[in-house]
């Protein structure tokens, strides 16, 4: 299903940026296209919330997608940017810069992304006059990048809300590198991505920890209550997952008191929305690694389950690692 709206697409492969001279829906393939596009960039696990300034010129400028024609609204916001890309002597040329509507339970999004051209070669079929059908390969210098890919960099915003998950991108500018949309061509509020914040998370917990805690135990027991707060709440809960990791330990309001304060001194959310699907899945796995080489990824429900999965210690101070009812071997 195409749910694309409207597309606008500006060319910058010459001296001189080419932009449309209408807009129009775009076809059921680019629509494919733009819509993995779109979720590539809300969900990507270097994506981030954010904002723009409320009342600002730059959330007028994304309100006019409600108030005007897309036609309108995308050639006002295309030259804007334009106009700061020239004025930072930001390069102008390479890539394309697409900017489409599209709505989204129930809401109108606007997805604005910029897509680096890469080289390949294709292949090409000739049928001549003679009926002779020849091929051949061709050079092509400005190929877009996957949809799922990394080059892509952009912003998704809900209209109706004014969030916005950013996947941005440094740039060389006339006053040092800068990344792309956040500071370059908008002012948008400096915030974590999930996995940033993720991490901010469990090192304040890892602080905060008593030195008899290895990391053996640590690393498990913050992923396993990071999980467990996304199960029950959606979310992950910063208290609450404190009060998991330090449940058993006599100095537990202490501990939960320390990372309360490190995580407002690292201006990170109490409350952590996980809207990133490929961090739900890493916090969901267990991931262990011996000393001589041998690497084993569980599901949390398999290492957490004592029936299936034991870790045991040796008489000679090794250790061994057991896995239970299993049914069927297969070695690749």
């Amino acid at each position: 299903m195409n749910i694309i709206a409207r597309a606008s697409i500006a060319i910058y492969d010459g001296n001189a940026p080419v932009f449309p001279e209408k807009a129009s829906k775009p076809d059921d393939e680019a629509g494919a296209y733009l819509s993995a596009l779109a979720d590539k960039i809300a969900n990507s696990d270097t994506s981030r919330t954010t904002c723009v300034e409320p009342g600002g010129a730059q959330e007028d400028m994304l309100r006019q997608f409600i108030i005007k024609p897309f036609k309108e609204a995308a050639d006002a916001l295309l030259m804007a940017m334009d106009e700061t890309m020239q004025m930072l002597e930001i390069p102008r040329s390479g890539f394309d810069m697409v900017v489409f509507t599209f709505e989204q339970d129930g809401d109108p999004h606007l997805c604005v992304a910029q897509l680096p051209y890469r080289k390949a070669v294709v292949h090409q079929i000739d049928v001549g006059e003679d009926g002779m059908t020849t091929t051949r390969l061709m050079a092509h210098d400005a190929v877009m990048p996957l949809p799922g890919g990394k080059g892509a960099a952009g912003f998704v915003v809900n209209l109706s809300t004014g969030d916005i998950r950013l996947k941005d991108v440094q740039v060389l500018t006339n006053v040092g590198s800068r990344l792309l949309f956040s500071e370059a061509l908008f002012a948008m509020a400096a915030t974590r991505s999930t996995k940033e914040a993720v991490k901010v998370v469990a090192d304040a917990i890892a602080q905060a920890a008593p030195v008899e805690m290895t990391a053996q135990e640590l690393t498990p027991a913050v992923k396993r209550a990071m999980s467990k707060s996304i199960e029950e709440k959606g979310v992950i809960d910063v208290q609450n997952v404190a009060e998991e990791v330090f449940r058993s330990d006599p100095e537990r309001e202490a501990l939960i008191e320390q990372v309360s304060r490190q995580i407002a001194e690292e201006q990170i959310e109490p409350v952590i929305p996980v809207e990133n699907k490929r961090v739900m899945a890493q916090l969901q796995k267990v991931k262990i690694k011996t000393d001589t080489g041998i690497s084993i990824t569980l599901p949390r429900t398999l290492a957490d389950d004592e029936n299936s999965f034991a870790v045991v210690d040796n008489q000679d101070g090794t250790i061994s690692i057991i896995i239970n009812r299993v049914q069927e071997l297969k070695t690749e």
